[in-house]
């Protein structure tokens, strides 16, 4: 009898109170999850007198204590209160403003270290992902970020190799805060990152829908100054159920673009190709083109023969037999007669180095007849190619 007299009760009162529900409710919607304990705190007298209460192990609980309850326990299994990181995390904080006042070095150096990056590396198709990635400033000018407030060119993630093309991971704004600026770009974190600080990137992404394995690469970039090359990195994503050739894996390598790796035709041998009319070296796998570099051929007294050879001898490097006695790091010899691929030669006598190459010889046929490339450029080249390895020196 009692339980149906409560029950006429209740309905009565939710009748009662039903015009003002909607208000109500949209006072609930107004409320910020901060707020919603103490919300409650003051809401439940009133719901007392409507709604009555329960009594449960010997204290009085409502049946929206009961409801708050059951909520934080989602929250945070085992307790009754949010965890102190949620609510920090769901508090509105306000951030300190940024300082954009520094002292102008006499000359600027834009320079960067890449230092670590957490992301997942395999995924399936149109997933949602994390990423954060950490850069040193190891320049002397501080880097600000696209929303730092500063009237001072931002510093941002962007797309390279190929430089400024879409990301095939790019994710809208509108879909969820990525942190992506554009289809090329991707926002620092850090508001101001001093030199020899760390500079965050966390952002979200998107992954294709399209299986493959996603090499991408990325340069952080001061908008209208400069890109900084030497913190440039690459990540490896595999999306959905592609797989590369365990055979060809030691290749993959010396992919130094942002491909579909999957996609890459491996299969062939390595090459060398030369072009004397573009002053330009392909490294290539089959068909595949692995790296590019700028050489100086022979000049007009001392011509580079065309035609196909192969490497013969591989050295980290060579002396020179005949006066001047140059010194030839990276020596790769490809035709008999002295003609070989290697970095800019130096002289020296027992006091060091005293003469080089002048690096702005790259690009112009100025040699004896060998080929000359950057030391960096050596180095790959030397490491790619093999006693056999094919060389084609053509116009």
């Amino acid at each position: 009898m009692k339980n149906k007299i409560a029950a006429i009760a209740l309905m009565l009162a939710l009748s009662i109170t039903f015009t003002s529900g909607i208000s109500f409710a949209k006072k609930v919607r107004r409320i910020p999850s901060s707020g919603t304990q103490h919300f409650l705190a003051d809401l439940n007298p009133m719901l007392n007198s409507i709604i009555g209460s329960q009594k449960i192990g010997g204290t009085q609980q409502t049946q929206v204590q009961q409801k708050a309850t059951q909520q934080t326990q989602v929250l945070q299994p085992g307790t009754q209160q949010p965890s102190a990181q949620y609510t920090m995390q769901t508090q509105q904080k306000a951030e300190a403003p940024v300082s954009c006042q520094y002292d102008l070095p006499k000359k600027i150096s834009y320079s960067g270290q890449f230092v670590s990056i957490s992301k997942k590396a395999i995924m399936a198709k149109k997933e949602l992902f994390e990423t954060k990635v950490y850069i040193q400033n190891t320049g002397n000018t501080p880097w600000f970020a696209a929303d730092s407030g500063c009237k001072v060119p931002s510093t941002n993630l962007g797309t390279d190799k190929n430089r400024d093309r879409q990301s095939p991971f790019f994710l809208d704004q509108s879909l969820l805060k990525s942190n992506w600026l554009g289809k090329n770009r991707i926002k620092m974190t850090s508001k101001r990152v001093d030199p020899q600080g760390v500079a965050e990137f966390t952002y979200w992404s998107q992954s294709p829908d399209a299986d493959g394995v996603y090499r991408e690469f990325y340069t952080p970039v001061t908008e209208g100054v400069t890109w900084i090359d030497s913190a440039t990195y690459y990540t490896d994503t595999t999306v959905g159920s592609a797989t590369i050739d365990p055979a060809k894996i030691n290749l993959i390598s010396y992919i130094r673009q942002s491909t579909d790796l999957s996609k890459v035709d491996l299969s062939g041998d390595k090459s060398i190709d030369v072009s004397l009319s573009r002053q330009r070296m392909l490294l290539k796998i089959g068909d595949y083109t692995i790296r590019e570099f700028p050489v100086s051929t022979g000049g007009r007294k001392h011509p580079t023969p065309v035609g196909t050879t192969k490497i013969l001898n591989k050295a980290p490097v060579r002396v020179a037999g005949s006066s001047p006695h140059y010194i030839m790091p990276q020596w790769m010899m490809y035709r008999k007669g002295g003609f070989g691929i290697h970095a800019l030669p130096s002289l020296g006598n027992d006091h060091g180095i005293f003469w080089r190459e002048a690096l702005s010889h790259i690009g112009i046929p100025v040699s004896h007849g060998c080929i000359r490339l950057l030391p960096d450029d050596a180095v790959f080249a030397y490491g790619f190619a093999e006693v056999g390895t094919t060389v084609v020196v053509h116009w």
